[in-house]
């Protein structure tokens, strides 16, 4: 063997024990996120996310005038001399660019070890609208000032400007969303980064009262573990579920699935000669002894023909089937009974017409009640909602809607309960998610980005207060009651 041909094959060797160490390496010592971020590594999270929405995005498909600009913004961004910031900055800027898109599915999320790092300070309790002015409320949801209720300046700059602030990382679909802005509104230092003021430890309040008087009050920001010391989370909880038809006639879902079977303990126990007021707003993932109790009690006579509670098309893309939605309760439209088939084609979901290549043939989702309600009572059922209810509370809300008794309480839904895509970005970790799918109601309507309107309209902090039930009252004296779905504000459109 000559030498030079023992050295092309140590050569050989040596880089195949460089590629197998490197292989080793990445298997047992994964790419850790980074909290400061270079440009380059910026632009590889952004190429990296268009690359998804482009491919896996049902709204970004669904119009493509939006799908445009935001190429072109992810092309400026890309362009634009990026400067070295830290996750927490990066994460606004993603989300003010993906909102674009009007897909209130859409989450940015910091993973939990950089959110640590990103210790930014923000509003301390909570921020209320009454319709007319925002209200300042401690943790302990107390107001924070008595006299003087109404918030009215924050910094000097009144909350019309802050509001428009928080407007820009918030989907067209929920931006009058008195909840949605709260949200943003209490994230302060990241407002006036975008406003172009220094952010700080303190801001200044202006407080005025109903006479026209106001006040200035300092108060100092906190963190999210700070906040959350004034009351332990499972503390809450269980204080909540337990409490809550007793104080305000309402039963809640809780937020920690764990105290979900005390649900049905409490509807058992309620008085079935009163209305009963429901709280899903915080049911995330499907309940099927909460819906099935549900349609036992308020769920019209069964028919094997109209068991359609909604459909979904889903983004077309390599590998995506159908049958990776079935566990999210979802079968394609042939499996239903023939007649009812027949008419849902006439109300336009005919898989034989193939509108858009971009998008699947319809899937449906069905109501499992097989019983039959030959007498329904005349107990009234009332579903409290608002912009944070999505996916399986806007299942519920469009399954009940139909029902006759029930009547959506508070505000429009969020407009997401397609399926959803999640994201990991490679260089900053940051979590996004999606629509995988648009959804329509089973009576034709488009629900995502759009939402199911209330029967009775009320504030978020009405919803909150303990004379709901006497709000309610007062807004039925007037029969009001329609299907919501029969009343959704956009007309179905084939992608």
């Amino acid at each position: 063997m000559s030498e030079s041909f023992k050295i092309i094959v140590m050569l050989l060797a040596l880089m195949m024990g460089i590629s197998a160490a490197q292989l080793i390496r990445l298997s047992f010592f994964p790419h850790t996120a980074s909290y400061q971020l270079s440009p380059e590594q910026q632009r590889q999270d952004i190429r990296q996310l268009l690359a998804a929405i482009n491919q896996k995005s049902a709204f970004a498909a669904f119009d493509p005038s939006r799908k445009h600009a935001f190429n072109q913004q992810a092309q400026l961004l890309l362009n634009t001399n990026l400067a070295a910031t830290n996750a927490a900055a990066f994460q606004m800027r993603l989300q003010r660019w993906v909102s674009s898109l009007n897909d209130p599915a859409i989450t940015v999320s910091l993973p939990v070890r950089v959110q640590l790092l990103a210790d930014v300070k923000q509003l301390p309790g909570q921020l209320q609208y009454d319709g007319r002015h925002w209200l300042v409320y401690t943790a302990k949801n107390r107001p924070f000032d008595e006299d003087f209720p109404y918030l009215t300046h924050i910094d000097g700059l009144p909350m019309q400007r802050w509001e428009k602030a928080a407007q820009l990382y918030i989907p067209d679909s929920i931006k009058l969303s008195a909840k949605e802005q709260s949200h943003w509104l209490r994230r302060i230092n990241r407002l006036k980064l975008a406003i172009g003021l220094t952010i700080s430890n303190n801001i200044v309040l202006t407080l005025s009262n109903p006479e026209g008087n106001s006040i200035q009050r300092k108060l100092a920001l906190v963190s999210k573990n700070q906040q959350r010391d004034y009351i332990h989370p499972l503390t809450a909880s269980t204080q909540a579920v337990q409490s809550s038809s007793i104080e305000q006639h309402v039963i809640r879902y809780p937020v920690d699935n764990e105290f979900a079977p005390m649900i049905l303990e409490q509807l058992a126990s309620s008085n079935p000669e009163q209305d009963l007021l429901l709280d899903i707003r915080h049911l995330a993932t499907a309940d099927t002894a909460l819906t099935q109790w549900l349609q036992s009690q308020f769920a019209p006579q069964y028919s094997a023909y109209n068991r359609a509670i909604g459909l979904i098309k889903y983004k077309r893309y390599p590998h995506a089937t159908a049958t990776s939605f079935v566990n999210q309760h979802f079968e394609p439209i042939e499996r239903l009974h023939f007649f009812e088939q027949v008419n849902l084609e006439m109300l336009g979901f005919n898989n034989q017409i193939q509108d858009s290549p971009s998008f699947s043939h319809w899937l449906v989702r069905s109501s499992n009640n097989t019983s039959s309600n030959d007498k329904l009572n005349s107990r009234k059922l009332n579903l409290l909602v608002d912009s944070s209810c999505q996916q399986e509370c806007e299942w519920l809300a469009l399954m009940a809607s139909a029902w006759p008794n029930v009547q959506l309480v508070g505000e429009r839904t969020r407009g997401s309960p397609s399926p959803r895509h999640y994201i990991t970005l490679i260089q900053s970790g940051i979590k996004l998610s999606f629509s995988a799918g648009l959804t329509y109601s089973a009576q034709g309507k488009l629900v995502s980005g759009i939402g199911i309107p209330p029967t009775i309209r009320l504030t978020n902090l009405a919803l909150s207060q303990e004379s709901i039930k006497q709000l309610i009252a007062a807004k039925s004296g007037v029969p009001t009651h329609t299907s919501s779905v029969n009343t959704l504000s956009t007309a179905k459109r084939s992608p």
